[in-house]
């Protein structure tokens, strides 16, 4: 058995399997003229009210239709983000597109605020442990081992690309919830956004900003800063921890230092 079908280059004809060519056998007229446009519309779906337009039955036969189809497992309703007030149908053996789901980001086709929330959260970390590696050690700041921020010079290249940050979240098993690279940068780029990301390498790789860092408690701050500070130190460029790697074109520089507008009010 074949049926008529429409791909990217026009009308075909298509082999029906056995399976299907019963299915539909056993169907009234009605209930077969329904399933098909169910059938045509694939993983996007078909609202009840384009199915009724294009079938030009009553909407009580619609219905009677659609349910006695999804009595029998031929086909179900699902949820479209897009159009949360809308009854769409498919094919019970598909599972719906990323366009109806609205993909990783929803459950039951609510946004999921908390899991982004906590993804955004988790990428940004990352980020920031491979930009400046010490930003949220507790070394005391009179500890004479070293400084308790470390960073890396303008000419650095080894910042995190997209694909490291993904194989990350991956491997880290902190969710079920499968995650492709195209995501991953979505979550980077309101990271972006929000200041706590910057692009580098033309947008190849991202490296956590220094104001994140602070807003986030890294870095000197609290009273065991203020107890180590002395004469020179009280200004903020003699108890910067990125001191070195200031200038014009730096990671740091004295445009954007987050330390001076708090410096001068006190």
């Amino acid at each position: 058995m074949i049926k008529l079908a429409q791909d990217s280059q026009g009308l075909c004809f298509q082999a029906v399997s056995v399976e299907d060519a019963q299915k539909v056998k056993n169907m009234t007229s009605d209930e077969a003229m329904v399933y098909s446009y169910i059938e045509t519309a694939g993983r996007e779906g078909i609202w009840t009210k384009t199915i009724k337009m294009r079938t030009n039955l009553h909407q009580s036969i619609v219905l009677r239709c659609l349910k006695s189809l999804e009595n029998q497992r031929y086909i179900k309703a699902i949820k479209s983000v897009k159009y949360p007030t809308r009854k769409i149908y498919m094919l019970a053996s598909l599972q719906p597109s990323v366009e109806v789901t609205g993909g990783p980001w929803f459950t039951d086709s609510e946004l999921d605020s908390e899991f982004i929330e906590n993804l955004l959260n988790i990428t940004w970390r990352y980020v920031v442990s491979l930009t400046f590696p010490r930003a949220f050690e507790q070394d005391n700041f009179a500890d004479k081992q070293g400084p308790q921020q470390a960073t890396y010079p303008a000419s650095y290249k080894g910042y995190p690309s997209v694909t490291q940050i993904h194989k990350f979240v991956t491997d880290s098993g902190i969710t079920n919830v499968e995650l492709g690279v195209s995501d991953i940068r979505a979550l980077c780029e309101v990271l972006v956004y929000d200041d706590r990301l910057e692009r580098r390498d033309a947008g190849f790789s991202y490296k956590a900003t220094w104001q994140s860092v602070v807003a986030f408690g890294g870095g000197f701050e609290g009273d065991e800063l203020d107890d180590a500070l002395d004469g020179f130190t009280e200004s903020p460029c003699g108890r910067c921890p990125v001191v070195d790697h200031c200038g014009r074109d730096g990671p740091v520089n004295a445009e954007e230092c987050v330390y001076y507008d708090e410096w001068l009010i006190n």
